[in-house]
């Protein structure tokens, strides 16, 4: 009998175990609750003003997600739980630390904002680069999001350069490609605007803000993305990190530069979207079997909360919060509070219904842009975002720190799937033996032996992209 009062002892604890609920403290910052052990919650620093940029995390930081960025998740102990956020003061005193001057590049004149230390030699200089269609404004100040990361690379001691595309500059499709982007002639005398950087690089170390020691890297949204991994790896810079763009295929096939893939889980941009989404993952994917450093991140949707529009100067307490009562209303938000409208649906319901819309319409212009931003970061959508920003820090100031390159392995054989995307089966090739299937985090989901026929059920996988991995290869599907 002895071990029936011992199972039943047991279980009565961890029933009254899960039965429980902890306190989750959060100082200087939002998501404070109650919870049960096991729950996952999101918690935000709270907005760190225009002089300053958000450090770190403190307190009990052992049950954070990712501690060093100012939004991340909490898995909730059977214990309460208090931790603080903790910013940092910009070296300037300002709001915005850029600099802008005109100087020459290759062929033309070109706008650069910059910032160097004056106390000490850069620890490294970020070269940031806009989208398609953008401008070097974009950084400067008129784009929120990015912005904040040109703060916190200026509170981390690095240097930051911010120049345009020469199509940008000119505003003239110079290459006839119906777009305003880069030359991505892979050639740094060729390319007009790897010129341009040359060029422009050269300048700062004539003035003595840089030396040939110094360590670069490039950074960019979309196809400022694309272009900086191309100028990383044909200038051989320290590291590139892309967000929403997939890479240049001749550059992740060539390349030997530590590359970051960042991209965004409902990104619809052309070009991305899901197929895209799985591609950066293969590619990522591909740089590891080579032996080379690489990092992939998927941005996954993130619940509102009451005081994020706050983050912006000028939009009071009272604003965020007539700003999120007004979505709440309009039923933007589903279980959870996560957005359930899609922002370009939510900007065409604010201009076909405007009486439902007082405080939306009462903002200014780039208030109201602002409030887009936060929501299409919050969906994803194709849009540059600040939460993994430690991470994009980390990557550039120190690639793959823990990486140790063990050789190239065997090329690895691509896997015939069909029908792809599906819905129920998915045909292999004969005799393709145990098989493993993986999210786009690299979890595990799904382990079995195939049948004979090469018939594999993934009915049960949700919607999404998947990689499968087998003996005889590796392949990508989507399921609907």
């Amino acid at each position: 009998m002895k071990p029936i009062f011992t199972s039943l002892f047991l279980f009565l604890f961890f029933s009254s175990l899960q039965a429980q609920f902890f306190q989750l403290t959060v100082e200087n910052g939002y998501g404070s609750t109650t919870a049960a052990p096991g729950d996952t919650l999101h918690i935000w620093a709270e907005e760190w003003g225009a002089s300053r940029t958000f450090s770190h995390w403190s307190g009990d930081t052992s049950f954070l997600e990712m501690p060093e960025e100012w939004h991340t998740r909490v898995i909730m102990p059977a214990q309460n739980v208090t931790i603080q956020s903790n910013t940092k003061i910009l070296p300037t005193g300002a709001n915005n630390p850029l600099s802008e001057e005109m100087m020459m590049g290759r062929d033309r004149m070109k706008r650069v904002f910059s910032y160097f230390p004056t106390n000490a030699p850069p620890a490294g200089v970020c070269w940031l680069w806009h989208g398609t269609g953008g401008s070097a404004n974009s950084w400067a100040g008129s784009e929120f999001e990015q912005h904040q990361f040109v703060k916190y690379l200026v509170g981390n001691g690095w240097g930051v350069i911010v120049t345009e595309s020469d199509e940008s500059t000119t505003q003239q499709d110079l290459d006839g490609n119906g777009d305003l982007q880069y030359d991505f002639f892979p050639d740094s005398l060729i390319s007009a605007d790897i010129a341009n950087v040359r060029a422009i690089r050269d300048t700062f170390m004539q003035r003595g803000k840089m030396t040939w020691e110094t360590p670069q890297a490039a950074l960019g949204f979309s196809a400022g993305g694309a272009f900086s991994t191309l100028l990383a790896s044909i200038l051989d810079w320290r590291a590139a990190v892309s967000h929403c763009h997939l890479g240049i295929e001749i550059v992740v096939q060539n390349t030997a530069t530590p590359l970051f893939l960042s991209m965004n889980q409902r990104d619809n941009h052309p070009g991305v979207g899901p197929t895209g989404n799985l591609d950066a993952f293969e590619n990522w994917q591909y740089l590891k079997d080579k032996g080379l450093c690489a990092d992939f991140k998927m941005l996954r949707p993130s619940p509102t909360y009451p005081q994020r529009f706050k983050r912006m100067p000028g939009i009071t307490t009272a604003v965020s919060y007539s700003i999120h009562n007004e979505l709440v209303a309009n039923g933007c938000f589903g279980p959870g509070g996560f957005l359930e409208k899609a922002p370009a649906e939510i900007e065409s319901e604010v201009i076909t219904n405007p009486s439902n819309w007082p405080v939306a319409l009462s903002l200014t212009p780039t208030q109201r842009q602002f409030v887009l931003d936060q929501l299409q970061v919050m969906w994803p959508a194709h849009h540059f975002h600040t939460d993994f920003m430690a991470e994009d820090f980390k990557f550039i100031s120190n690639p793959c720190a823990t990486f140790s390159n063990t050789g190239s392995p065997a090329p690895v054989a691509a896997l015939p799937l069909f029908p792809n995307p599906t819905n129920h089966w998915l045909n292999l090739p004969e005799n393709t033996g145990p098989i493993q299937v993986f999210d786009l985090n690299g979890k595990k989901v799904l382990e079995k032996r195939m049948l004979e026929n090469g018939s594999l059920d993934v009915s049960i996988l949700p919607p999404g992209l998947y990689f499968l991995q087998s003996k005889l290869g590796r392949g990508k599907f989507v399921r609907q």
